[in-house]
């Protein structure tokens, strides 16, 4: 039996087949426009810290409409001031989630204009888009130290669970951790091992990570579109062996990330930054 059941609350697997497949700005107008019809943004409390949630993304409009369908009635409860930013890798090189991160966060502190919604912002959250929280217990903030929560199966109800060789799904920082791991790698290409490369980062800099207890939330996970993993790979070019990320990270971060913004548009829902990396 679910700890929590989904009664009441839109099915995120069925919701992947409204949105059409296509490129770039129509496919990303088309969520907003949808979801326009559909959900309303919530009210915001502005005494509240604001969050930046950043989802890294690239041809998988239909995994973006049911995540954002299903986030904001979800974020709406918390009333705190949320931005979700969608971060697009355009070009056809593979994939590099901790870099479109890099990205985001380097938008974000670069915003100097007060009217900006991307402006003082120093609480990030790296979420995957096939991931979405459906127990109230899941909050969406930074404390004073790290934090993580991360869903550890692949089955359609997945528990949180904390343990050290794992991270992902959804990842808080602060942005005085950000600067002082040097944000994440731009080195990984494909999918996985960026996440174990964070956590070496962080040992590497003896910040504390916030585990919360073994049942504390649950997500649900979208069934999978990509390969499971890469790893074999990246050990032959060394990225995966933590002596090589605890000496790298210095050199290879936030502060060497290299990209060009093609372009920008504030929607309703969310923000899109479409880059090339």
């Amino acid at each position: 039996m679910p700890i929590l059941s989904l009664r009441g609350l839109p099915n995120p697997q069925h919701l992947l087949s409204i949105i059409p497949r296509s490129q770039y700005q129509s496919e990303i107008g088309a969520v907003n426009a949808k979801l326009s019809e559909e959900i309303f943004m919530p009210e915001f409390d502005y005494t509240k810290e604001k969050v930046a949630i950043i989802v890294p993304y690239r041809n998988r409009s239909q995994q973006l409409y049911a995540f954002l369908h299903h986030m904001w009635p979800f974020l709406s409860k918390q009333r705190k001031q949320y931005v979700l930013i969608v971060t697009e890798q355009a070009g056809t090189t593979a994939f590099n989630r901790a870099k479109l991160f890099n990205v985001a966060v380097r938008a974000v502190k670069e915003s100097s204009n007060d009217d900006d919604q991307l402006y003082d912002i120093n609480c990030f959250i790296l979420h995957d888009v096939d991931k979405v929280p459906i127990s109230p217990s899941v909050v969406y903030e930074c404390g004073q130290n790290f934090c993580h929560d991360i869903c550890v199966t692949t089955r359609p109800y997945c528990i949180f669970r904390m343990y050290g060789a794992f991270m992902g799904a959804a990842t808080a920082f602060r942005w005085e951790h950000i600067k002082t791991i040097n944000g994440a790698s731009n080195l990984f290409y494909g999918w996985g091992g960026e996440n174990d490369d964070l956590r070496i980062r962080l040992k590497a800099n003896k910040i504390p990570v916030d585990q919360p207890p073994a049942r504390e939330g649950m997500f649900y996970e979208f069934e999978r579109e990509h390969p499971a993993s890469v790893e074999n790979r990246r050990e032959d070019i060394g990225l995966m062996d933590p002596q090589n990320a605890t000496h790298r990270w210095k050199t290879d971060g936030i502060n060497q990330t290299r990209y060009t913004l093609l372009k920008r548009i504030d929607y309703n829902f969310f923000i899109w930054l479409l880059v090339s990396i």
